[in-house]
């Protein structure tokens, strides 16, 4: 029930004789002319205080109120984010088999390529597409923004999608062991090259020759495109006197040669990438690379000094590599290396947790030893922990607070 509010003395009315005679003020005596009209001004300046109290509490009231709705629709770092529902969790797997690596996340959910299917899912695993793949060996490069290529390695064959449907199919004149698409869809190639070691096409859309070119003495492992598809970056290895050699080339296609050309003696890369336009990150087996600067000219590296590399994981939203060092032989005691375009450490996690996967989002890095998952905030702090099943194949974080586990069989959800 409301209370009924009561009106302030001030606003006590007076009870007057409704029979007795109006006088006007003209008609009083002087004295009593000076009391009353000192009498009203008191009453307007006590009305007229009234009001300005009352119009400031409903001036704070409103402060607080918008406050309030900026706070709920603006959340801090750190602060409590929602959980994705686990409803549709765990997702048995279309298919037989899924391979390391063929499994990833994108901006709006998950996808994965099996032995026979491609299937895309959202957030909360509600399945968007499923394609039957009919590859020996399918292999999935899945862009951030929900565009894929799959590609038979070694084969000829490879199809575009979208989140929705299959785009594109194509076929290559020689052996496929590379692919890579934007959101764009523009799209590239490596294959086999009669004349010389391999061959990068690249395509504006579908069958549109956007820039090609042949390599002759490194055998490529890796190759990416940026996400204009204005350029490309390119890592490969060969011998020389019994001595391993690699080298990382970026590619401008408005040039015929290579924009940048570096050669990294002692090393063996063979995974690379751009964490942004001006920036690239190589990733090599004693340590990693980045390369930025005017040209890309500038080779920035950070040794493993005498680490084993179990995990890495590119974040191209965040433009930070990060890298799981084991300081022991079983995988365990790991340090936690997150590095920024500029190519400086950003954050540094000492763990004793063994960290066979590693996956990053936003200012949350987790680690998983196919039995257990551990979530730590970018500053070191462990978040909370969480038991598998004991078959993770795979980890990708999906939001703040929630990772998807490839295992054997199915797909689970971890809210923490």
């Amino acid at each position: 029930m409301k209370k009924r509010k009561i009106a302030p003395r001030h606003y006590k009315e007076e009870m007057y004789d409704t029979k007795r005679a109006v006088l006007s003020y003209e008609q009083l005596p002087l004295d009593e002319y000076d009391q009353n009209a000192g009498d009203k001004e008191k009453s307007e300046k006590r009305a007229l205080s009234y009001k300005k109290i009352t119009l400031a509490v409903m001036v704070i009231i409103l402060l607080v109120a918008l406050v309030f709705v900026v706070m709920s629709r603006f959340t801090c770092v750190g602060c409590v984010s929602p959980k994705v529902s686990t409803e549709n969790f765990p997702i048995s797997l279309k298919g037989s088999l899924v391979s390391n690596g063929n499994f990833n996340t994108y901006s709006g959910g998950f996808a994965y390529v099996s032995d026979t299917h491609y299937v895309v899912c959202n957030h909360e695993g509600e399945e968007l597409y499923n394609a039957q793949v009919s590859f020996n060996e399918p292999v999935l490069k899945l862009n951030y923004n929900g565009t894929a290529v799959v590609y038979d390695l070694g084969g000829r064959k490879f199809t575009l999608y979208n989140n929705e449907k299959a785009v594109f199919t194509g076929e290559t004149q020689e052996k496929m062991y590379l692919a890579d698409v934007t959101a764009d869809l523009a799209y590239a190639t490596l294959t086999e090259s009669r004349d010389y070691k391999a061959k990068l096409s690249v395509y504006a859309n579908e069958e549109t020759p956007l820039y090609g070119y042949s390599f002759e003495e490194y055998y490529i492992t890796a190759m990416a495109l940026n996400a204009d598809a204005t350029g490309a970056v390119a890592c490969g290895i060969t011998a020389e006197n019994g001595i391993e050699k690699s080298v990382v080339y970026v590619f401008d296609f408005t040039e015929e040669k290579p924009l940048a050309f570096h050669e990294i003696a002692g090393d063996v890369v063979f995974d690379c990438d751009y964490l942004d336009n001006g920036s690239v990150c190589v990733i090599g087996e004693n340590s990693s690379y980045i390369l930025n600067g005017r040209d890309f000219s500038k080779l920035n590296k950070t040794s493993y000094s005498q680490m084993t590399l179990t995990s890495y994981d590119i974040n191209t939203d965040t433009s930070q590599l990060t890298l799981s060092l084991s300081r022991s032989g079983d995988g365990r005691n790991c340090s936690l290396l997150t590095i920024g375009k500029s190519g400086s450490v950003d954050s540094k996690i000492e763990t004793d947790f063994a960290a066979d996967f590693v996956s990053t989002y936003k200012n949350r890095v987790a680690i998983s030893d196919k039995k257990s998952i551990h979530l730590y905030s970018q500053s070191g702090e462990l978040l909370a922990s969480s038991e598998t099943s004991g078959d993770s194949r795979q980890l990708r974080l999906l939001a703040p607070d929630s990772a998807v586990s490839l295992g054997l069989k199915d797909i689970s959800l971890f809210n923490f």
